[in-house]
């Protein structure tokens, strides 16, 4: 077995936000079923009353005014989509994000914004 080199990148911790385990507060799978095209929406105006991380205020913030999907959220978050629906599913559990009941139409702007951000997410996975 190798020896590992001290100060090796493995043992540093990641210098960009929180680990992934603080924005979902240890969770690991969500308490919701959502898929990557479910959409949600903030049906109050307000956030909710608890306290709440930055990355669950711009996911809430995406959702009102018109639903978001939750590929989406996870690509304008820049988290990978399994947090992010943990982060949602919290959400949810407090009564801040809730199902949206119709599909929503897009504006091109809308769609070239989304598809952007998404090719920008996959270049940074590289």
């Amino acid at each position: 077995m190798a020896a590992v080199a001290a100060g090796s990148s493995w043992a540093q911790e990641p210098s960009e936000g929180p680990a992934h385990f603080v924005l979902t507060g240890g969770q690991t799978r969500p308490s919701h079923d959502l898929r990557v095209h479910t959409l949600l929406t903030a049906p109050h105006p307000g956030p909710p009353t608890e306290p709440q991380l930055p990355e669950a205020e711009q996911a809430l913030a995406l959702c009102r005014g018109q639903p978001s999907s939750v590929a989406e959220i996870a690509a304008r978050l820049n988290l990978p989509v399994q947090i992010t629906k943990v982060v949602l599913s919290r959400l949810m559990d407090v009564g801040a994000l809730a199902l949206a009941d119709r599909p929503v139409r897009r504006t091109h702007d809308d769609t070239i914004t989304l598809l952007e951000a998404v090719r920008d997410g996959l270049l940074r996975s590289l």
